[in-house]
């Protein structure tokens, strides 16, 4: 019989051997990540493979993988690059989970407001951020001037980011829950969804942003306001 692997073995198997790219992009790396056999390394192995994991990163030798295990981890050392994987735009949904579980008030909110400003930042860039924000983020926990940016995003020229900009508002805000956007029924029936749906100008979005500024709490926009004065 083969001798069984060990877990340092089965570690560096699960995280630097190849996979499925495509895959992991078409159905998420948490799917491919695994985290049980960090699990079942002893804590001084933990320690090393935290090592190995933030150098692989360094070396731009390992893959999202590397963002969520040391998410699993907590390893509190890795925040700052992590914090630079979100201002480089590079697999900023992981990093941000990685960041939320490690501990979700060590974000550093200028990095992300920083982002979702850039006009280099690509419609997947954003929508990462938009998507990481609202799993992963409370509105205390983001901060006062991320909300606004947000908000602003309510008017741009790709649907998919105007679409995941209301959908991560409504989260925040506390008026809608994740099973809520995906009822297709209700989206139907969704105003503010008709509204950014359309191709049109900015005016058109104009028209979104003042019906949800109707709909969210209004306790919670003056704790959190939309439009900067």
């Amino acid at each position: 019989m083969p001798s069984p692997e060990s877990p340092l073995a089965a570690f560096r198997r699960a995280y630097f051997e190849p996979i499925d790219q495509y895959m992991a992009w078409h159905d998420g790396f948490g799917f491919l990540t695994d985290l049980h056999c960090l699990d079942a390394l002893a804590p001084a192995q933990q320690a090393t493979v935290a090592t190995e994991l933030l150098a692989a990163l360094r070396a731009g030798t390992a893959d999202a993988r590397a963002l969520l295990g040391l998410g699993h981890l907590r390893h509190a050392e890795a925040l700052p690059l992590l914090h630079n994987f979100v201002r480089r735009g590079w697999a900023a949904l992981y990093a941000l989970e990685a960041i939320a579980n490690i501990n979700p008030a060590g974000l550093y909110p200028p990095i992300v407001a920083t982002q979702l400003r850039a006009k280099k930042s690509t419609e997947f860039q954003l929508m990462d951020l938009l998507i990481g924000l609202r799993e992963y983020f409370t509105l205390p926990q983001i901060g006062r001037v991320i909300p606004p940016l947000i908000f602003n995003l309510l008017t741009h020229s790709e649907f998919l980011v105007r679409h995941h900009a209301l959908d991560t508002l409504r989260r925040l805000y506390g008026v809608e829950t994740r099973e809520e956007a995906q009822n297709v029924e209700r989206r139907r029936q969704d105003e503010i969804f008709g509204v950014i749906a359309k191709e049109g100008f900015f005016t058109n979005f104009g028209k979104a942003q003042r019906l949800l500024l109707a709909e969210l709490p209004a306790a919670t926009l003056a704790s959190f306001p939309l439009i900067v004065k």
